[in-house]
């Protein structure tokens, strides 16, 4: 059992920007409709968007753990192939398939030209890590990249 190295998850400012316009959205959509269905659809969808964000990323027995609210997920690195800092080729024509785009981050299945599908756990565009396995591509936004990189490669 390896000891576990633990990596934080700020939002950038674009998320910080877009978080807010968007929440600001939701309570005057809640607030002009005056009707309860609303507010409480309102309510939800911010409180789920929050509670899905990742809060930061845990890296122990060769297992990636997102840590978020609504409870932690793991990824195993059994036959990685791949890890490195994302390049900007790696989001060219990126569409999102389910997740969200930039409320509380990115995060949610998204499939880009040169990645196919992949699993986003980012709350940063700028720090973006590339892992893969045979299984699954996912990336991470860890405030300390090459020390997340570092523990992957483990």
């Amino acid at each position: 059992m390896s000891a576990p190295f633990t990596f934080s998850a700020t939002y950038d400012r674009t998320t910080r920007i877009l978080s807010a316009i968007v929440g600001l959205g939701l309570l005057v959509a809640a607030l002009a409709s005056r009707n309860r269905f609303v507010a409480s659809v309102s309510a939800v969808v911010a409180v789920l968007a929050y509670a899905f964000s990742p809060r930061g990323y845990v890296i122990a027995d060769r297992t990636i753990i997102v840590k978020r609210l609504i409870g932690n997920v793991r990824i195993p690195l059994e036959n990685l192939r791949e890890s490195r800092a994302s390049t900007p080729a790696d989001v060219t024509g990126c569409i999102r398939l389910w997740g969200s785009g930039g409320m509380f981050g990115y995060y949610g299945l998204f499939r880009t030209t040169k990645l196919g599908k992949s699993t986003w756990y980012v709350t940063r565009r700028d720090k973006m890590i590339v892992v893969v396995t045979d299984s699954k591509t996912t990336l991470y936004s860890p405030d300390d990249t090459a020390g997340f990189l570092a523990a992957v490669r483990r």
